[in-house]
């Protein structure tokens, strides 16, 4: 019976270890992104980089190459032909 319990021990401390090592790392790191949003310097920071990014955005003369364009425009048509759209 002792064997049995030591055995149990040193398993549950393995699991642990590589519970914390693999996803308790991961969780941490998100623990710490979701922080940093919660610090009102940091979203205003965010925004503008978002907004910059969109500015580029808007600058440029095309948004999609003419092989995107025809991809889109076929993915859209088919979503309204499923959905029995009507459009003008």
């Amino acid at each position: 019976m002792r064997e049995y319990t030591i055995k149990i021990v040193i398993a549950l401390v393995a699991l642990y270890v590589l519970f914390k090592i693999t996803i308790g790392s991961l969780a941490d790191s998100f623990s710490s992104k979701i922080k940093s949003f919660t610090d009102h310097s940091q979203r205003i920071v965010v925004k503008e980089k978002i907004l910059e990014e969109m500015k580029k955005g808007t600058e440029k003369p095309n948004f999609f190459s003419n092989e995107e364009k025809i991809i889109i425009s076929n993915f859209l048509n088919k979503i309204i032909d499923e959905l029995n759209i009507k459009v003008k």
